[in-house]
């Protein structure tokens, strides 16, 4: 024994609570990336110009970051729920074969 146990469906659960957080999180994210950077509301005076492409590149940046955070959120949440089934299945193959056993 090692004691470590799986309850798979509360797993199962949690699965598809981290997908709901993972998918709002992309919409929300989804609304950044269309906003865009802002630069274009200051204006193109010329004075800002350094400074504009500096910040657009950092909003750039961050967005790129923040996108992979979103594949580790849905990754995890296919994680979970591979998990869930996959405990699923053992204990079903498990109790299959302890229920062929004969006992002599």
């Amino acid at each position: 024994m090692t004691g470590f146990e799986i309850a798979s469906g509360a797993v199962g659960h949690e699965a598809e609570h981290v997908s709901t957080h993972g998918a709002d999180y992309q919409a929300a994210l989804q609304r950044l990336w269309e906003r865009g950077n802002g630069v274009s509301s200051w204006g193109d005076d010329g004075l800002f110009g350094g400074f504009a492409a500096a910040y657009a590149e950092c909003t750039q940046v961050s967005l790129m970051a923040l996108l992979g955070v979103s594949g580790e959120i849905t990754g995890t949440a296919e994680g979970l729920a591979a998990t869930a089934r996959n405990t699923n299945v053992a204990e079903s193959a498990i109790a299959e074969d302890v229920g062929r056993v004969s006992w002599a």
